[in-house]
């Protein structure tokens, strides 16, 4: 896999910024609405659903412009493994760690997904381990295990649900660190639509072995949040992240999507009435923390370059 420079600050525009900030939006409420579907429909159906709605969207959408979606042959491979972790296991973790745990509590854990980034840059491609990395790592953990004592001190607690999640982040910070490191030519749209499709086929043949039985037409309500979750959250938004997080470090990329467990965890609150205890405000803190840790002072440094 080849490896190329991250791009300078100056590529990010104003056209970013509000990507980001969409892309922040978006996925935040995305978890209050996929908590609030999958507690009555069954969860690997609802993935089928929205990830079939956004590849034919994506499709549609480059039809329409007249865009190609062709892989060239030498990079179809590669298409396919950036695929399995960022858009296959990443969502396979999250589906199951949003059914048995709280919205905002997956929102937390699903954002240590920079810090996993970091390790496997060192891991995969030789990237230097730094001291802020390693108290990144230290951060996320404790966090994990903060929520983790929480989920156990409690009868109803769901630590499989946290393993689950804390496996999804993991997956996704390896699968960005794979895509910033990697030479593919094709563009944001056309890599979105192949990694749609490939999740779509994944999780239909999922459902129709565990779920078949439990099939059943959503509700109204259920419905439009599967169609949010596939425009919004799927087609539009991983358009927008795939087109910043090429340009971004895979730590620094983790830094545009700081806000997005805050807004899982207030809006899980205000939609769903999910208590936020003292375990989550800390847990938050330290993921925000491991971010932080592992961002700022490079970027202050580059910035006295």
């Amino acid at each position: 896999m080849t490896r190329h420079s991250p791009a300078n600050a100056n590529d990010i525009n104003g056209v970013d910024l509000l990507l980001i900030l969409f892309v922040t939006v978006s996925w935040g409420l995305n978890y209050p609405i996929m908590k609030f579907v999958v507690t009555s429909y069954p969860p690997l159906t609802f993935r089928a659903c929205t990830f079939t709605i956004g590849f034919a969207l994506l499709g549609a959408v480059a039809w329409y412009q007249g865009k190609s979606l062709r892989v060239p042959v030498g990079e179809r491979w590669l298409a396919f493994q950036l695929g399995v972790p960022n858009m296959v296991f990443w969502h396979v973790g999250l589906i199951y760690g949003v059914t048995l745990l709280n919205s905002g509590r997956v929102a937390i854990v699903g954002y240590t997904m920079p810090v996993w980034a970091l390790l496997a840059s060192v891991v995969m491609f030789g990237n230097q381990l730094t001291t802020r990395g390693v108290l990144g790592v230290i951060c996320s953990l404790s966090a994990t295990f903060l929520l983790a004592r929480d989920e156990m001190s409690t009868f109803a607690g769901q630590p499989v649900g946290l393993l689950c999640t804390l496996f999804a982040a993991i997956a996704w910070g390896i699968g960005n660190a794979m895509l910033k490191n990697s030479n593919i030519s094709i563009s944001s749209l056309s890599l979105t639509f192949w990694m749609l499709l490939l999740a779509a086929v994944c999780f239909t043949g999922l459902a129709l072995v565990i779920e078949f039985e439990r099939w059943q037409w959503p509700t109204l309500l259920q419905f439009l949040g599967i169609l949010y979750a596939g425009v919004i959250t799927l087609a539009m938004s991983y358009v927008a992240w795939f087109r910043v997080a090429r340009k971004l470090t895979p730590v620094t990329s983790g830094l545009s999507l700081m806000m997005v467990p805050m807004v899982g965890l207030l809006s899980g609150h205000v939609l769903l009435s999910e208590a936020v205890g003292t375990a989550d405000v800390l847990a938050l803190v330290l993921i925000l923390a491991a971010i932080a840790i592992v961002l700022f002072p490079s970027r202050l440094m580059q910035a006295r370059l």
